[in-house]
């Protein structure tokens, strides 16, 4: 079972990393205004091989602003947003940095090209995070949905 569940997480991060390779042509930068970019999320504690969890962004990029929604698609059960839609999020960039937080979590990341690598303190441990521009299993396209 835990092979299946590791393997069934290597595909997601496989698929999210391939995505990526076909970008927005929007460039996010604190001096944009950029509505529903759509972002594939996943997060896992720090240096382990478990699953991650994951969820959908929505976020929106106004003038350094970061707002948007939050959704949780994991299959992997007891994520601190399990089964919650629509969790509000928001925060702001400087340069390449990004700081946000969706519900009451703080992420600290750094863009780099169409993804968003960071970490965040969730129950008292340090998680890793990823954060591909896209949805899930729908080919990626020049626009926000």
């Amino acid at each position: 079972m835990k092979r299946l569940q590791h393997r069934i997480g290597a595909l997601l991060l496989a698929a999210v990393a391939l995505g990526a390779l076909a970008g927005r042509a929007d460039a996010i930068s604190e001096n944009a205004i950029v509505r529903n970019v759509p972002y594939v999320i996943a997060f896992k504690p720090m240096y382990s091989g478990t699953v991650p969890f994951t969820g959908v962004m929505k976020l929106t990029f106004n003038n350094g602003i970061v707002s948007g929604t939050y959704t949780d698609d994991s299959i992997k059960p007891g994520g601190p947003f399990a089964n919650r839609r629509n969790v509000y999020v928001s925060g702001g960039i400087s340069g390449q940095r990004i700081d946000f937080t969706i519900g009451p979590i703080g992420f600290h990341g750094i863009f780099y090209g169409n993804t968003i690598a960071g970490s965040a303190i969730i129950r008292g441990r340090i998680y890793e995070f990823e954060a591909q521009r896209g949805m899930p299993g729908h080919k990626m396209t020049d626009r926000p949905t």
